[in-house]
């Protein structure tokens, strides 16, 4: 649990979609599946014809994986439900656990399952402010005074300006809309609630890149 927690920091702090719950109840679960193969099942005799409860229960492994990737869905370049298909995952080495004849192991997951849905919310919480960010804010604003402000408050939130797309104009006194390319680490709520709170911005709106390819 704390070597993937370790990794899942890390892939957060990068902006990842895979953080450290989902990391840390995938590598719960993939401990607990060898330890029930290992030691479970021991009052069954391997020499039983036709008896082979191991065999069945990587089966089972192999069902839940199809059974998890139906809950993960990708929208707007970000991916949803990763950690609720490891938290699939693990549920399912406990149960192979408790079969096996393994119940004290189960419990000890289970109580680390708790602790890593529950109690590390708010660290995800306080990484995602500070985690890695690149992206498209969308801008329409009344004039130039409005995208000045714009630009200094995306630098105040830690964003860098990588590039500025073009202007348009709807009517011939304004308003003005342009896209802005952003890198950066800081929270992005953050940022486009302060750029709408400023009076000559009409509307914020932020969309992530895609980090899902080979950068994962």
């Amino acid at each position: 649990m704390l070597l993937g927690l370790v990794i899942g920091a890390e892939r957060e702090w990068q902006g990842k979609p895979a953080g450290m719950r989902t990391h840390a109840l995938i590598a719960v679960g993939a401990a607990l599946f060898v330890l029930a193969g290992r030691y479970g099942f021991a009052e069954v005799d391997p020499n039983t014809p036709g008896v082979d409860p191991a065999r069945i229960a990587a089966q089972v492994v192999t069902g839940v994986g199809f059974l998890g990737a139906g809950v993960i869905f990708f929208r707007r370049n970000l991916v949803f439900g990763m950690t609720t298909a490891a938290s699939i995952w693990s549920v399912t080495a406990i149960a192979i656990a408790c079969a096996a004849g393994l119940p004290w192991a189960a419990v000890a997951v289970t109580a680390m399952h708790l602790i890593v849905v529950a109690g590390l919310a708010p660290v995800e919480n306080a990484i995602s402010r500070h985690a890695k960010h690149t992206g498209r804010l969308h801008l329409r604003y009344l004039n130039s005074e409005g995208l000045t402000a714009a630009l200094a408050v995306c630098t105040a939130k830690g964003f860098n300006v990588v590039e500025i797309e073009d202007e348009d104009t709807e009517t011939p006194d304004g308003p003005h809309s342009t896209e802005i390319m952003l890198a950066g680490r800081g929270s992005v709520r953050e940022l486009t609630e302060s750029l709408n709170s400023e009076p000559k911005v009409l509307t914020a709106t932020f969309k992530e890149e895609d980090t899902t390819g080979g950068g994962l």
